[in-house]
């Protein structure tokens, strides 16, 4: 049987209608799409050669080598557009909403070596860069074709009685969306029927993570960077799932499931990097970043389910609160990179990044987690990121940039689960007496399916979400 569950969509930050704590939570704390200045997020991303940019410190700490001059920045502006649109058995549904956020703030400092030295300088920087955003919401609807979530339900009940079957089934049990025949046989008011189901889902926060850089810069031509991470994580999501009966003859009409999820939690990771310098023309980048371990993911979590009645009258509603705390260990990530100068006046550059999603481990005291780790094996694989970018002066002022991303499913079996996502981007720059400011616009987009329940008893939606994004920042060289 796959659990597949609403695993298409991880991307996004969603679980599914499920307990927490699963091989989900892993892989949705595992991901990196990294933000930060406009300058960064208008080339692309693809600093990791290059250098000289507070915002690859999180990506090539070596890039703190590269700077010849003290700077802060500081990104008071970013606008997230985000456009969804679901289709599930010929039902179009669509949802947007706009989100307001910082995603930078930070300062790398040049400390000055005696002359004659072939170390020119160290370099120390600090500050925060955001490196996920879980902003978004979605709407599903539309009418099944003769399937419920109670036949998923149903088929993992029969056989046991009261005191066997799980804290949300009990839920089901508590509504009258399950019922009883004998001791260990059931039966569902709902179980194969067709239905009017809708799934709202909307979820918020962010990865932010603290840099803590020190790197030098080796005769102009060799410059390497540590960088000490701590990553914070702020996640809320809340679903909202509704099923409904058109037969009037039945003694329950509809149900209605809400559930909301809070974690929190604050981790740590360390950054290797290197960027080599053979010749005017051309840098090359190395960077390799440690697992971020989760010491205390803290979870809490709340169910509610209530059915109704033809007339309107509810069952009463029935809820079920967890709090959990759990290790999370997430993968290691390695980076290669090249960049192209032209005449201190340009550059291109590419890069590319390896994650290993099935490496990623979850463990607590009080519960084995050895299944979630076995389905995080199972489920995901090598994540393939490419990242391009470019920048031109085109006046003493002013600057142009461009640059493209690819990122690839993580899922194993790519046929069900394809999520891989391209962002396109574009960027202004001004420069003035140390005075700088920077705009960049970027534009994400992604398909892929999703299952509102386990993927043997419904069909999947198809989901394409448009993320458009407006940043500005602020900055002053010394």
């Amino acid at each position: 049987m796959k659990k597949l569950f609403l695993a298409a969509i991880l991307m996004l930050g969603f679980t599914a209608l499920v307990v927490a704590q699963n091989d989900i939570d892993a892989f949705r704390f595992s991901h990196s799409d990294y933000e930060g200045t406009a300058r960064f997020m208008g080339a692309g991303g693809a600093f990791s050669a290059v250098g000289a940019e507070f915002s690859a410190l999180n990506v090539n700490p070596a890039a703190i080598g590269v700077f010849k001059k003290s700077e802060v920045t500081f990104t008071p502006l970013v606008i997230s557009i985000y456009n969804n649109n679901s289709l599930y058995n010929g039902t179009n549904s669509h949802t947007s909403n706009v989100k307001y956020s910082l995603t930078n703030v930070g300062g790398a400092f040049r400390i000055g070596l005696p002359e004659g030295s072939s170390w020119k300088s160290i370099n120390l920087g600090f500050g925060y860069n955001r490196t996920y955003d879980y902003n978004n919401q979605f709407r599903i609807e539309g009418r099944s074709h003769n399937s419920s979530m109670m036949d998923e339900y149903l088929a993992n009940v029969q056989g046991k009685n009261l005191s066997g079957i799980s804290d949300n089934e009990l839920l089901a049990f508590n509504t009258y969306m399950l019922d009883t025949i004998t001791a260990t046989r059931y039966f569902s008011p709902f179980a194969g029927k067709s239905l009017n189901q809708k799934l709202v889902a909307e979820s918020s926060g962010a990865n932010d993570e603290i840099a803590f850089s020190i790197g030098g810069n080796y005769n102009d031509e060799l410059f390497i960077g540590a960088t000490i991470g701590v990553p914070v994580i702020n996640y809320t999501e809340k679903t909202k799932y509704y099923e409904e009966d058109e037969d009037i003859t039945n003694y329950i009409s509809s149900y209605y499931i809400s559930e909301n999820l809070r974690v929190r939690t604050t981790g740590v990771n360390l950054k290797l990097g290197v960027i080599y310098q053979p010749a005017d023309f051309i840098r090359i980048g190395a960077a390799f970043h440690t697992p971020s371990y989760f010491g205390r993911v803290r979870n809490t979590y709340t169910r509610t389910m209530t059915s109704y009645y033809p007339n309107g009258e509810n069952s009463g509603t029935f809820e079920n609160n967890y709090t959990f705390n759990y290790t999370l260990t997430t993968p290691l990530r390695a980076i290669g990179s090249v960049a192209f100068l032209i005449k201190k006046r340009a550059f291109v550059s590419a890069e590319y990044e390896f994650t290993g999603y099935g490496m990623a481990r979850m463990s607590s005291n009080d519960y084995s987690f050895d299944e979630e780790n076995e389905a995080i094996q199972e489920k995901y694989g090598a994540c393939h990121t490419v990242r391009v970018g470019g920048e031109v002066y085109i006046t003493n002022n002013f600057l142009l940039r461009a640059g493209y991303n690819f990122k690839s499913s993580a899922y194993r079996n790519t046929v069900d689960n394809n999520n891989s996502m391209h962002t396109a981007t574009a960027g202004l720059g001004f420069r003035a007496k140390g005075f700088l400011i920077d705009f960049a616009y970027v534009f994400k987009t992604k398909n892929e399916n999703l299952w509102l329940y386990d993927s043997d008893f419904v069909d999947p939606a198809s989901l394409r979400t448009n993320t458009h994004r407006i940043v500005a920042t602020l900055g002053y060289k010394f």
